[in-house]
């Protein structure tokens, strides 16, 4: 069978699943819950913040993030103490800048209605909001540089010296040249080029190269950076204080789009020390847990938990990344879409558009990529999060 007949049996299905991906979901809708889900960061924070005040014993700040294109970008904090402190859970958002949106709900859901239900005697809980204020406001991943944070954070600047031979190989599918015409034949046969290179490569190392960070792009996507992003030393001396008086640390870093749609993964990076693998293992029990370095799955580096535990070397620490499936990006089909709204955003971005139109249907499908509209879904969001947030926090206050 030659390359073409191969290629037009595996492509077209995979065009033909991308497009019924489209259609509508069904499902219960709770209405009480929508009003977590807000439409600007300037409303998330305005929320954060008021909820954080009304936290009895807690202590809110804010970080102000230089902009030369916004005002009043900042990092907010909600810390909320324990007694006899030995243990301290980390609640991040937005370091993905757009993946802030459902973020911060998932953050204000859990202050305003599980705080009072789980352990304050002996667990801790430092809430930050917004790591990449100027992503989350512009409905971006990245920051102001372009900069991926979750490929920028470590304990040593050799992380900038990082080489990812497969990104190169593939540079030219991911970073294209010209202005964005969301209907150009290129564009509407995206899935038979990227089938051909998983044909070449692989999916795995397709998914590897693309993901893994890189940092010799600086206008490509996952771009590392070339030194590290203003969030590092914002952010750095407030989780060395707020973690002082505890013995154990547990970041727990929300993001969207991997995944199953309206299922929540786990989803650390690559852990070699076995402590913490059985530390893993105790408080997600019953849930699967996907490593970075497990079959059809990516390491990164540069990774932001991982970098906490780093930082906090003298603390017994659990990473942790929650990520609310979007895409069904677990799939060939989904996986390709994925990959392909991050490089039209990309490639508008830094070139333009060739119309308004492409545009705002490039905005739009990057939205619902990382902040879908759909009441079910957020309705999923927020019930998964209300069985899985007691338990963990219950069985992370036993550990000893």
């Amino acid at each position: 069978m030659n390359l073409s007949r191969l290629l037009s049996l595996i492509a077209f299905p995979i065009l033909a699943a991308i497009a019924s991906q489209c259609g509508g979901e069904t499902g219960a809708i709770d209405q009480d819950r929508m009003q977590y889900f807000k439409s600007t960061y300037d409303e998330s924070r305005a929320e954060f913040r008021s909820l954080c005040k009304g936290l009895k014993g807690a202590v809110g700040s804010s970080l102000a993030v230089a902009s030369t294109k916004e005002s009043d970008l900042t990092i907010d904090t909600c810390s909320v103490g324990a007694r006899v402190p030995q243990k301290l859970i980390i609640i991040t958002s937005g370091l993905h800048g757009i993946e802030g949106f459902t973020g911060s709900a998932v953050q204000r859901f859990w202050m305003k209605e599980l705080l009072s239900s789980v352990d304050h005697e002996r667990t801790g809980y430092l809430f930050i909001h917004a790591i990449n204020p100027f992503g989350f406001r512009l409905e971006r991943r990245v920051t102001e540089n372009n900069v991926d944070l979750n490929r920028n954070f470590d304990v040593t600047p050799a992380l900038f010296s990082s080489h990812n031979d497969g990104y190169v190989k593939i540079n030219e599918l991911l970073n294209p040249d010209g202005k964005l015409n969301i209907g150009s034949m290129g564009n509407r046969f995206f899935p038979v080029r990227a089938v051909y290179n998983i044909i070449k490569h692989s999916m795995r190392a397709l998914r590897q190269a693309a993901l893994q960070g890189q940092y010799e792009f600086p206008k490509g996507i996952y771009f590392g950076g070339s030194k590290f992003e203003q969030q590092k030393s914002l952010i750095e001396p407030l989780l060395v204080k707020e973690s002082a008086p505890y013995s154990y640390v547990m970041v727990v870093d929300l993001h969207t789009g991997y995944g199953e749609r309206g299922k929540l993964h786990f989803f650390p990076n690559a852990i070699k020390d076995a402590t913490i693998r059985k530390n893993i293992e105790t408080v997600y029990a019953g849930y699967q847990v996907d490593y970075g370095d497990t079959a059809d799955f990516y390491t990164t580096t540069g990774d932001f938990s991982e970098y906490v535990g780093k930082l906090l070397t003298a603390k017994k620490y659990i990473p942790m990344v929650f990520e609310y499936g979007t895409l069904d990006s677990q799939t060939t089909s989904g996986s390709i879409k994925s990959i392909h709204n991050m490089i039209v955003e990309n490639q508008g971005y830094w070139n333009g558009y060739e119309s308004e139109g492409d545009l705002n249907e490039v905005k739009h499908r990057f939205r619902e990529h990382f902040y879908p509209s759909s009441q079910v879904w957020r309705t999923k969001v927020i019930a998964i999060s209300a069985e899985v947030f007691p338990l963990v926090v219950d069985r992370f206050s036993k550990l000893q």
